[in-house]
């Protein structure tokens, strides 16, 4: 077996958009430290920019919205054979099935994994036997991972809960992702008529949340006149 590359960190995420959009910061922050940084994501247009930053990017197809057993095992295989490889000082996973089936592979493997879990996904929403699944699954995946981060208090709770992981190997990170300095707020001079304005920034998925905004948004209309 390939010995561990103390200085290696493996970071996979379902998209090499995601990697380039949300966790730049967080690849400079490691290759400052003096970390080899490995990128394993599927390509697509934004993958060409993941050398830029100075890491290797290893291309990893996965199907992100599928239900597939066999499609899984076959990424859980893929996982296994490219961290065998690799062997890297620890596995950081973003997203579900790189936090499932990546870190079952860094287990397998005897690599520590780091988690971060920004979102439950359309599982935890719909309920029924995809969420009996998905518990399931987390519960394998995050049983030795060292540290598990969530966005916000009520899904850590839910999976502390639920056993899916435990407590003391959990931790909050209350947003991360976001560069400040890329994505600052605009003057308020630029808003031009002074009005309160009121922006959703989402997929247009009703998962998250679009019928909500849509019903506060009549309420507030209706109540406070010059809110658009």
């Amino acid at each position: 077996m390939t010995a561990v590359a103390r200085n290696k960190i493996v970071v996979s995420i379902n998209t090499s958009w995601n990697v380039v959009n949300f966790r730049k910061g967080l690849i400079e922050a490691l290759r400052s430290c003096g970390y080899d940084v490995v990128v394993v994501a599927p390509r697509d247009e934004y993958s060409p920019l993941i050398a830029a930053m100075g890491c290797r990017y290893v291309e990893l197809d996965m199907d992100n919205s599928g239900t597939s057993p066999l499609r899984d095992l076959v990424l859980l295989w893929r996982y296994w054979r490219l961290l065998r490889r690799e062997r890297p000082l620890v596995f950081v996973g973003f997203t579900i099935k790189p936090n499932v089936f990546g870190s079952i592979a860094a287990n397998l493997n005897g690599i520590p994994v780091i988690n971060n879990i920004s979102g439950l996904g359309t599982a935890f929403v719909r309920g029924g036997l995809l969420l009996r699944i998905a518990k399931a699954l987390y519960r394998v995946a995050l049983a030795r991972s060292k540290m598990v981060f969530f966005q916000n208090d009520d899904d850590r709770m839910l999976f502390v809960d639920e056993r899916l992981v435990r407590k003391d190997r959990t931790a909050l990170l209350p947003g991360s992702g976001i560069d400040l300095v890329r994505f600052a707020p605009s003057p308020e001079a630029r808003t031009g008529s002074g009005a309160i304005i009121f922006l959703l920034v989402a997929r247009l998925l009703w998962d998250k949340g679009v019928g909500e905004f849509i019903t506060a948004a009549r309420r507030v209309c209706r109540e406070v006149p010059g809110v658009r």
